[in-house]
């Protein structure tokens, strides 16, 4: 009986590791469902084209966004991640492809899936930042969300996001700065 019971403990040990040990896998959305869409000015008319970058931003001190928060490092061999190494992502930075899924411009669902490779970071909460054509003006900030072990959807309502380029947010900082 013993025995039976220490096996059961090493084995609840071994699955407790091998679940800490997982990362995380999110569709990143934002479609019709979740509000009107994003537009090329605050209160503008005019949805952001397809192809306008949006980039992935780590809240590194759990405080919101701002300048101290990185962009997540890419993984050695994008977009598996097959060798790692530990807490890198297959990409930090998409495009809005709402056209081109069928949610009309100013959306997006990211496809191939955001993954970290092998691990969860601690925390585990990322925001979005939608920037101009020129890919250095900033439009939009979401909100920060908490990422979970294992495979998620993550919804983006409308209300979530902040316009403009007012406060420390309109700087750039990513692992090439």
């Amino acid at each position: 009986m013993i025995r039976r019971l220490v096996l059961a403990a090493a084995l609840s040990v071994m699955l407790s590791v091998s679940a800490w040990a997982q990362g995380f896998t999110a569709q990143l959305i934002y479609v019709p469902q979740d509000g009107l869409a994003l537009t090329t000015t605050c209160n503008g008319s005019t949805p952001v084209p397809d192809g306008r970058i949006i980039k992935i931003f780590w809240d590194v001190d759990s405080d919101g966004p701002d300048l101290t928060d990185p962009q997540p490092t890419v993984c050695d061999v994008p977009p598996d991640c097959e060798t790692g190494p530990a807490n890198t992502v297959n990409f930090n930075q998409f495009t809005f492809n709402g056209v081109d899924m069928g949610y009309g411009a100013g959306y997006f669902d990211t496809d191939p899936l955001f993954q970290m490779a092998f691990s969860m970071p601690d925390p585990a909460r990322y925001y979005l930042r939608a920037y101009e054509s020129d890919g250095v003006t900033l439009l939009w900030t979401s909100t920060v969300k908490i990422l979970t072990p294992g495979v998620q959807d993550v919804h983006f309502q409308r209300n979530e996001w902040t316009c403009g380029t007012g406060g420390p947010q309109c700087l750039v900082r990513d692992e090439h700065e």
